[in-house]
């Protein structure tokens, strides 16, 4: 692969083929592009836009060093893309908790933060989840427990060829697109918080491509890679007959309006405490209710809830009930070391 002639094709404006996407990322894996280049070409997608074709090549090739499909159906995801900068609370890492104590297995990839908020895996680890447990032991939780979290860097270790490039960079690239994209168990489906509300049909489009069965991807209008409550919701979503778009009025839906400052965390240790709060039928009702709302997104896309009303009443009862905090805690009693 002619790296300078990749770069000029980008600095050009002309999209990577699938094909060339797919062995960019393979000479990244194993270490055999320059740190400079690398930069240059991170660079250069950046200020392109990355397309449909380049993200199904890039996912496609970090999934064939990286997963190891559970075999399991549905089993879903949780995982956004991040990137709002609005500084909520860990919204994606309750609601994997409230869906798996409603039935849905949930197999939720995730890391650290990389914009200064707390990360998921900041978040479940201030908490006891064992970061470095076995991988088999990881796999495992999702039969014994109903739920298990995969911490990405520690599935995906030849990613660390371009780690450094990154911080030096300091900005986002399209491996900030990938963490949702290759979840190493490969769920059957996904629902998918994105901040910009342009990469909603893009990323949609790269999910069914890679095999997804059902997915909903959601951007909250006032700015969130959530579904909101204090303005209308874009999902694209599809299943196996249809790929759709739609608005969500959560107002419609029976909830009450609330600002994106509402539901904001802070610390690691503040976090934690809504989490353990919202998930144990306390904290405010803001954060209780925006759980509900993203938590009958998964519950529709795992089976288990044929609409919006039917999914948020479910899930707010699992929440009076305490039922998803005990998940958690049987998460972190089953990823000790052992």
């Amino acid at each position: 692969m002619n790296l300078q002639a990749l770069l000029k094709q980008l600095l050009a404006g002309v999209s990577l083929t699938q094909e060339q996407a797919q062995e960019l990322m393979q000479a990244w894996l194993v270490g055999d592009v320059p740190e400079a280049t690398t930069a240059a070409i991170l660079v250069a997608l950046q200020l392109k836009g990355v397309d449909v074709a380049e993200l199904t090549g890039f996912a496609q090739s970090v999934r064939a060093v990286s997963c190891k499909p559970l075999g399991l159906k549905p089993l879903v995801d949780t995982c956004g893309t991040g990137g709002s900068g609005t500084g909520s609370f860990n919204i994606s890492t309750a609601v994997a908790f409230v869906g798996a104590a409603c039935g849905v297995k949930i197999a939720k990839h995730g890391n650290r933060s990389a914009s200064g908020t707390v990360g998921s895996a900041d978040v479940l680890e201030y908490l006891g989840v064992n970061l470095k447990a076995p991988p088999e032991q990881v796999r495992a939780a999702v039969e014994a427990v109903g739920v298990t979290f995969l911490f990405a860097v520690g599935w995906h270790p030849a990613l660390r060829h371009v780690a450094s490039v990154r911080r030096e960079l300091g900005i986002r690239t399209v491996f900030n697109l990938l963490g949702p994209l290759v979840n190493p168990l490969v769920p059957t489906a996904q629902v998918l918080g994105v901040y910009p509300r342009s990469f909603a049909q893009p990323l949609a489009q790269v999910l069914r491509n890679l095999g997804c069965e059902r997915a909903f991807v959601l951007h909250g209008q006032e700015g969130l890679d959530e579904a909101g409550l204090g303005a209308n919701t874009t999902i694209v979503g599809f299943d196996a007959d249809r790929f759709w778009e739609e608005e969500l009025d959560p107002v419609a839906l029976g909830l009450t309006p609330a600002t994106i400052q509402q539901v904001r965390g802070g610390t690691v240790a503040d976090n934690a405490q809504i989490l353990e709060q919202v998930l144990g039928g306390k904290g405010t009702r803001a954060q209780r209710e925006i759980v509900a709302l993203n938590a009958s997104a998964v519950l529709q896309v795992g089976g288990v809830a044929a609409n919006w009303p039917e999914g948020i009443q479910r899930a707010q009862d699992c929440l009076a009930s305490g039922a998803a905090l005990e998940k958690l805690y049987a998460l972190v009693r089953f990823l000790k070391a052992r």
